[in-house]
Parts: C-alpha cells; structure tokens; sequence
C-alpha cells in the first residue's frame, strides 16, 4: 500500500510520490526530494495549479507558522514546468 498525504492547497489525499515535500530545519526550508529528512514537513501536489495557488494563498507559511522564502515557490515552478 502506498503511504498518502494531503496536499496542502487542494486538500486531497494523493500517494506520496505525486507531491513535493517542503520540509522545516534548523536551517531553514528546503524541498526534501527523498521524503529523508527529520523534521516538519508539508505536501504540495506536483501540479502547476497547486503550485500557484499555494503562493497566493501563503499555505506553507500556514502551515509551518512562519515566513518561508520565496525562493521555495520558485523552485517548485521551475520543477513543474521541467517535467512537461
């Protein structure tokens, strides 16, 4: 059975391997591409849409309950319109 998460835009229940996962660490944020690294982390469906969505909504800065860089959205845009 594959593990789901929610993604914190949409809401929906998807398997692990279809979202990113930003994670919180004493360093700051950072997506965590091998879903490894010890510490808080949020879903986001690997969806341009989402994606968009979680930017103008602040949805990860919701969920962590903290300003989180710019740069992450950017990334997570650039690695959406990459894969198509």
């Amino acid at each position: 059975m594959n593990p789901q998460r929610m993604c914190v835009v949409c809401r929906n229940l998807v398997p692990r391997e279809k979202l990113f996962r930003v994670a919180k660490t004493s360093d700051g944020f950072c997506i965590d591409f091998a879903n490894k690294i010890n510490s808080r982390g949020a879903y986001i469906c690997k969806d341009k849409n989402c994606i968009l969505s979680a930017r103008k909504k602040s949805a990860f800065e919701r969920s962590f309950s903290s300003k989180i860089d710019s740069k992450i959205y950017d990334t997570l845009e650039e690695l959406v319109n990459d894969d198509k």
